[in-house]
């Protein structure tokens, strides 16, 4: 003779058919969690539609949805991301001189440093750990250190800021810190450390500068305006 199932337990037919409340656990009416939250904003006009109207998506939380205008995020959203790239990318600090991307190649030559020229593609990707953007940006941006002749040292075609001519492949030239970028530049003790992008390594602030590089060699960049 078939046992009978206790009435309490659900037939799995009948799945699709029930509904649970999220927030506590316990079953609940698909009818009663289908069913508009009370604290749902109103929407009227153009905007209107019952998918907006409804917050609380089945027994989840009924929190009411916020909804962002164009003025709003043009106010907020954009300064904060122009301000990141200006102060983050553009713009060198006082204190040496020098822009992010450019603080993290030295910074990766001085790791790398054993008196002997690396290849320009392997300090791209060293400084890779430590730039949260494209490899072809870190290329540039130590191409045109090169090219200034005054905190590294080249071997190789790094092109000519004169006629125009663009350098060579990062795997056919080679680069290391001068002499004059070890001496004014690089003191563990006086420099302000921070974590890397990925919290993996740590990265200087800062060069303790003993020189006014900004003066020196001056900054170019593009900025978000």
């Amino acid at each position: 003779m078939p046992s009978k199932r206790p009435p309490s337990t659900p037939d799995p037919d009948d799945g699709d058919q029930l509904a649970f409340d999220l927030s506590t656990g316990n079953d609940s009416d698909a009818a009663e969690t289908a069913a508009p939250s009370e604290d749902a904003p109103e929407i009227s006009g153009p905007r209107a539609h019952p998918a907006l109207a409804d917050t609380s998506f089945a027994g989840m939380s009924s929190t009411p949805l916020r909804l962002h205008h164009v003025g709003e995020m043009y106010g907020h959203w954009f300064l904060d991301y122009a301000s990141y790239v200006i102060l983050e990318r553009a713009v060198p600090h006082l204190n040496d001189g020098l822009k992010p991307v450019q603080r993290r190649i030295l910074h990766a030559l001085e790791l790398m440093d054993d008196g002997r020229f690396n290849k320009v593609a392997n300090v791209v990707g060293d400084t890779m750990s430590y730039h949260p953007h494209g490899d072809s940006a870190i290329f540039e941006a130590l191409v045109g250190l090169g090219q200034k002749n005054l905190l590294v040292e080249t071997q190789g075609n790094w092109g000519n800021i004169l006629t125009g001519d663009e350098a060579a492949a990062g795997r056919y030239i080679e680069a290391r810190l001068s002499k004059f970028a070890k001496d004014i530049l690089f003191n563990d003790r006086l420099t302000v450390w921070a974590s890397s992008y990925d919290n993996r390594k740590r990265e200087p602030v800062h060069f303790p500068a003993k020189f006014p590089i900004l003066l020196a060699q001056g900054v170019e960049g593009i900025a978000v305006g």
